[in-house]
This record gives structure tokens, sequence and C-alpha cells, in this order.
């Protein structure tokens, strides 16, 4: 950069500050503080996290929309006629089971197993 940019950066930054120096105070409404404390007291009153109505029913119908999926899905597969099928019934219950599985139900059916077999 030349001295010449540098010196009329300078002095357009002396002007900015200048003009901000110059603005009027602002003056807030007397009430202002009050009126705040008192929208965050009623704030932390209720819950964080408000519930929608829309979103319930959103989230229903998209449930219930994979659930008649899968319901197809399994008896398109079920009845199908073809000579080779694809997947064989057992294959798509296994694969039905490993995905809808929970983790945190491993340990209701390690011991179910565990019981059919008589182990203890």
């Amino acid at each position: 950069m030349t001295m010449n940019k540098i010196d009329h950066i300078e002095a357009e930054v002396r002007e900015t500050m200048e003009v901000l120096d110059r603005l009027p105070e602002v003056e807030p409404h007397y009430l202002f503080r009050a009126r705040l404390l008192e929208r965050i007291d009623h704030e932390a009153e209720q819950p964080f996290h408000r519930v929608r109505p829309s979103s319930g029913g959103l989230k229903l119908a998209l449930m219930v929309f994979l659930l008649i999926i899968n319901i197809g899905s399994a008896l398109l597969l079920m009845f199908s006629n073809g000579s080779e099928p694809a997947f064989s019934k057992t294959d798509m219950f296994e694969s039905l089971t490993s995905e809808y599985s929970s983790p945190a139900l491993s340990y209701y059916l390690d011991n179910d197993s565990i019981e059919d077999t008589g182990e203890q």
C-alpha cells in the first residue's frame, strides 16, 4: 500500500469515529429494567422446551407411514409367487430383528435365549 492509501484509510476511520462520538445518547424508558426483569422471571418459570401441538401429529403421521411401509414390504416378500425369491422368510425376519432390536433390550433378549435352552 502506498502512503496515500494509508492516509486516506486513517482519515476515514477518524471521520467515522467522530460521527459516532456526535451521536446522541439513547435514554431507555424508565420502566425498561423492571419490564425486562419481569419477563426474565416469567420465562424462567416456563419449561425450557415448549411442545407445539402440530409437532406431535407430524411425528405420529410419520411413524404410521413407516409402519405401513414396513408391513407392506413384509407382506410383499411373504406372498410373492416368484420361482426364486430374493429373500427367504427367515432372512427377512432376521434382517428386521437385527435392524429393529435395541441395544437397551439386548439384556432381556439374551436372558430369554438362556431360559429357552434351560441354562441359568
